[in-house]
């Protein structure tokens, strides 16, 4: 399922948020459209091949969607000439985040359970770009 709804307002910046539990999906939207944010939201990693794809300013990513590690999704994009430049936070319960996100080219990682205060530190810092 693919929810884009990125109000016409161009001075906002845009999260995506690529993760399968509806509950953190609504939980993160609600924080960040809170503190300015435009939300948009994808329970797979298909949205990436969608026609009319709209590239974000930074992609929250769980790596683990639909019980299949998607370190590949990250590795993709970093690697694709139109969204290498998109920062890509890790989001993941793995306790081997730290090597994971330097293996595939992410940016930074959340260990989840997260801190929102820690989430709202990362978005902010990485969306300024």
């Amino acid at each position: 399922m693919c929810k884009l709804n990125y109000p016409e307002n161009m001075t906002r910046k845009k999260i995506l948020v690529v993760e399968d539990d509806e509950f953190v999906v609504e939980a993160m939207t609600m924080v960040l459209e809170e503190q300015g944010f435009d939300v948009a939201s994808s329970t797979d990693g298909e949205i990436f091949s969608e026609p009319g794809f709209e590239h974000p300013h930074l992609i929250l990513l769980d790596i683990r969607l639909s019980g299949r590690d998607r370190r590949d999704i990250c590795k993709w994009l970093k690697e694709h000439p139109g969204m290498k430049q998109i920062p890509i936070i890790l989001i993941s319960g793995n306790r081997d985040i730290q090597k994971i996100h330097k293996e595939c080219g992410a940016d930074d990682y959340i260990v989840k359970p997260f801190d929102l205060n820690e989430l709202l530190n990362k978005v902010n810092l990485f969306a300024s770009y």
